[in-house]
């Protein structure tokens, strides 16, 4: 064997060293007998085409050096067959850019012998401006197949067809497929730092929207390499101590956990017949020792995602012990944002191996996020808001807030595409859901005048005919439980039915909750929110009632998060986006110099005032019923007086007296109505019902 080697290595050397002595030949640099001849030959016969053979005899003495020193580098035969075609036919092509001259092709020139055959035969069949062009762009196809650069030129086509911007996130993600270890821990090759992009995001926002340089980048966090491999080596420990044979092959970091990829391995068993059999580990066995392994690893919290979806290996997520911020400007300049193309996009976190996160709210079509407190809530609902407000002018988005606590969303007041203030009273923000369902039966009104079936084609049509379009409107929520307990039949069916049908007419909700009990997350509710967002919470029950599975109690807080996508199907856990005052202020600022429109009244108040008014309404006919009492006389004038309304308002006092009983009918010719009860009415009725109360509580 070790005779082979040095053979081997031999013949490579020799191989590199014609490679190099060639080159110089070709460039006259030097001569010999036997070199001159060798030259003399190849230009004869390939003309440029002998640069070629320097090529190849390099290639092939550098793959036999490397297969030898254990660094086999993958070179099929397809690829040199391609290559050998990529050598003909560029000489071929140098032929036919030269003339196909014959003269030429002895004096070494062009395409040599064999470049002038071929351009020739093809020259016959076709006329010499297509054959060029024919052989040109055969040599491009073989040159990028050969050369393994395919995948390359099919992304910047994508990109220049798709008008991409290329920008990098700053952020690099191990690839589990690319960071294989051995049981020692030890990588075995480097893991690839995931492309990014590169280019000016700017260019593609449209006119009048806020600069990015609004809101802050993410900041490169490097890998400890050393901690990982560390961290990779105790949990195989571990697991060998449980008698799980298994190994670490690969791992993704991200801005809060490190996800490790864990193969399991084979156990040998004997069958009933005597013979020995090997079976794999079943994912179960591993999934089971979540506690021993965050015992094992030091770890505060330590969850395990068995199977990873789509991949043949277990995932153990371990938390960082210097856990990264999520920014937002990187998020808006990335191309899965980007591809979205849609108005609602949402810029959500990043994943277990740094990658975005992002959703499209038109097609969720609403969200429901829980979690307890401190545990990224109402900083989520805050980024949210900043995103959309980043990618939408006031004219084309509205945005209605409730904030039941008072202090996290009331930041956003002075925001021009907010419905006057951010609500915080209980009756109001029930106003402000009737008033909801009054506007999406207003809208669906206007679509079925137009014959369109959502606000998209509507507004299409709108733009067509020079007609005022309708903006979107988001409602979002902070904390659905006050409002469950203040009055929970309103809410649940106003809740309900807006997620039922609100989608087409562009109304989207945004409910948030820290007590995800099913009091207050209903069996409705919950049902009509297929896209959900947990945070930290209490204990696997309230796990459960969110996202129908266990998972979000083992979550770290912070805005480390569980986002179930209605259209993947499994949450996927991420770290949520951070936005300061600071830059919530500065886009509110941006708007509002470029916004100079006064404030409008919110569109919900006339409704709020007219239930105030109903109220008001049944006082003032009590008072009438006193009035009547002790005059013992009615008429529309007398509590136009008393009552200091108009008289039509008295006179449908006076009609109303008469429909509960108190007035007689109107005898004609402006004359008072008959009082019908006595001034004691009142006063008997409520003695008696005091009499029947003690005789019921009287044990005798």
């Amino acid at each position: 064997m070790r005779g082979r080697r040095y053979t081997a290595d031999t013949i490579g050397l020799l191989l590199v060293v014609a490679a190099i002595i060639t080159f110089m030949a070709l460039l006259d640099f030097t001569e010999g007998t036997l070199v001159s001849v060798w030259v003399r030959f190849i230009r004869t016969w390939m003309g440029w085409g002998a640069f070629a053979v320097v090529f190849f005899l390099g290639l092939a003495g550098v793959l036999l050096i490397l297969a030898n020193n254990e660094k086999s580098v993958a070179f099929p035969l397809k690829r040199i067959i391609v290559l050998e075609g990529l050598m003909f036919s560029l000489m071929a092509f140098f032929s036919a850019l030269g003339g196909q001259s014959l003269q030429r092709a002895s004096q070494g020139l062009d395409g040599g012998f064999i470049g002038w055959g071929l351009a020739e035969i093809v020259d016959r069949f076709l006329p010499a401006p297509i054959s060029t062009i024919l052989w040109g762009g055969i040599t491009v196809v073989l040159a990028v197949s050969g050369l393994g650069l395919t995948g390359l030129v099919g992304n910047l086509l994508d990109r220049l067809l798709e008008d991409e911007p290329l920008e990098s996130e700053g952020q690099a993600a191990e690839s589990v497929a690319s960071a294989p270890m051995d049981q020692k821990g030890t990588p075995a090759r480097k893991a690839r730092k995931s492309p990014e992009p590169k280019g000016h995001a700017e260019l593609k926002r449209g006119d009048g929207l806020p600069p990015l340089d609004l809101v802050l980048p993410d900041k490169t966090v490097k890998a400890d390499e050393t901690n990982i491999h560390d961290t990779a080596r105790r949990i195989e420990k571990a697991l060998a101590d449980f008698g799980i044979p298994a190994r670490v092959v690969g791992f993704r970091q991200g801005p809060t956990v490190t996800q490790f990829a864990v193969e399991p391995g084979f156990v040998e068993k004997t069958n009933p017949d005597g013979e020995m059999v090997r079976q794999k580990v079943r994912v179960a066995q591993i999934a089971n020792l979540h506690r021993d392994l965050a015992l094992a690893l030091s770890a505060e919290r330590l969850r395990i995602e068995a199977p990873v979806p789509g991949q043949a290996f277990v995932g153990v997520e371990v938390p960082n012990a210097d856990p990264s911020i999520v920014r937002l400007r990187n998020l808006l300049e990335s191309r899965p944002f980007l591809k979205m193309r849609s108005p609602l996009a949402l810029a959500l976190g990043r994943d277990v191996s740094g990658q975005p996160v992002v959703g499209d709210l038109s097609r969720m079509p609403h969200l429901l996020i829980a979690g307890t407190t401190g545990s990224g809530k109402s900083v989520c609902i805050a980024a949210i808001t900043v995103c959309l407000v980043m990618n939408n002018s006031p004219e084309t988005l509205k945005l209605a807030m409730l904030d039941p606590k008072m202090v996290e969303l009331v930041r956003f007041n002075g925001l021009p595409h907010l419905y006057n203030k951010v609500e915080t009273e209980p009756e109001r923000m029930l106003g402000v859901l009737k008033w909801a369902l009054a506007e999406m039966d207003r809208r669906y009104r206007l679509l079925e005048a137009a014959k369109t079936r959502d606000i998209d084609s509507y507004n299409e049509r709108a733009a067509r005919r020079g007609e005022n379009a309708l903006p979107r409107v988001v409602i979002l929520i902070d904390e659905l439980a006050d409002l469950m307990m203040s009055a929970p039949d309103q809410t649940e069916h106003a809740l309900v039915r807006l997620a039922q049908l609100a989608r087409a007419t562009g109304i989207h909700l945004i409910v948030a909750t820290q007590r995800p009990s099913t009091d207050v997350v209903t069996g409705l509710i919950k049902a009509n929110f297929p896209a959900r967002i947990a945070f930290n919470v209490a204990s696997s029950i309230d796990s459960r009632v969110i996202l129908d599975a266990n998972g979000a109690e083992s979550l770290l807080g912070n805005g480390d998060m569980l986002f179930l996508d209605p259209e993947a199907g499994t949450p996927l856990r991420a770290q949520g986006v951070m936005v300061s005052d600071n830059e919530i202020e500065k886009v509110i600022e941006y708007w509002q110099q470029h916004m100079n429109g006064e404030v409008e009244p919110a569109p919900w108040e006339e409704m709020i005032e007219s239930a105030a008014q109903s109220e008001g309404q049944d006082d003032l006919v009590e008072r009438a019923i006193r009035i009547v009492k002790e005059e013992r006389r009615a008429s529309a004038s007398m509590l136009q007086r008393r009552l200091r309304v108009g008289y039509p308002r008295a006179a449908r006092l006076i009609d109303e007296l008469e429909e509960l009983g108190v007035v007689g009918p109107s005898q004609g010719g402006g004359r008072e109505r008959e009082v019908l009860v006595s001034k004691d009415d009142g006063e008997e009725q409520r003695n008696i019902d005091y009499n029947e109360d003690e005789i019921e509580e009287d044990p005798e």
